[in-house]
């Protein structure tokens, strides 16, 4: 009996704690997206698009594998029936014969408006359950708006991608390889220019920054295009119909 009344107060208080934290991000979000709606029409678009990076589970060190990572981009747009939206892209990276592919629609993981009020875990809108999702929305459209009113806030024109290196079965004799991290690797555009056979890849994130600002009016334009062996769509989604 009191194992079971035990249980019964830990399930309530996690209850509890989850719902306070739903209601907390509810009413940031109606403080800082609702409550400047008005506003944020009159405004306008801004001209700017957040790019970062998210690692999940536990990581050691600046090496990551491809699998544990992703991408995000943060930017407004005019929807459809022409109305103010702050979309959150988020994706995964694939290595093909040829490049290595961040984004598009075969490697999105979600597309979320910020300025729609947070309910439910599907469609277009942000999850109140999932407070680190919620809480990077809400933390870079902050930031995204702070970009925005400081004309001297540092920005750049060109992303900053990761270091890549792979891991390869028996590279041959003449195929540099580097200590990265206490691994022997090889660099990814060395193993693809070779065709090697590639076991695992891996992004060096040391310096990266973890959001970058991007200064431009065409988001597409922005988050579209081939930089070396990367290419990369942070717009488009499988979660929206073709652009």
């Amino acid at each position: 009996m009191t194992a079971t009344l035990c249980a019964f107060r830990a399930c309530k208080s996690d209850t509890n704690a989850a719902n306070s934290q739903i209601s907390a991000t509810l009413q940031r979000w109606r403080r800082q997206v609702a409550g400047r709606t008005d506003l944020a029409e009159r405004r306008g678009v801004r001209p700017f698009a957040l790019v970062g990076h998210r690692i999940s589970g536990n990581v050691r060190g600046s090496l990551v594998p491809l699998d544990k990572l992703s991408f995000v981009a943060l930017f407004d747009e005019r929807d459809e029936e022409d109305r103010l939206a702050t979309r959150l892209v988020g994706c995964r990276a694939r290595l093909n014969a040829e490049h290595l592919l961040i984004g598009g629609a075969e490697s999105s993981l979600f597309d979320k408006n910020v300025r729609l009020a947070p309910a439910g875990a599907c469609g277009g809108r942000l999850d109140p359950r999932d407070g680190p999702l919620c809480e990077l929305a809400l933390s870079w459209e902050q930031h995204l708006e702070r970009v925005n009113r400081h004309p001297h806030f540092p920005r750049r024109n060109l992303l900053r991608w990761p270091q890549w290196w792979c891991r390869v079965n028996t590279p041959a004799a003449d195929v540099p390889t580097h200590d990265v991290d206490g691994q022997r690797l090889v660099r990814l555009e060395t193993a693809v220019a070779g065709r090697l056979p590639i076991v695992a890849v891996y992004a060096d994130v040391a310096g990266v920054p973890k959001r970058q600002v991007l200064a431009g009016t065409e988001p597409r334009r922005l988050l579209c295009g081939v930089q070396g062996d990367v290419v990369f769509d942070l717009y488009h989604s499988r979660f929206r119909r073709a652009d």
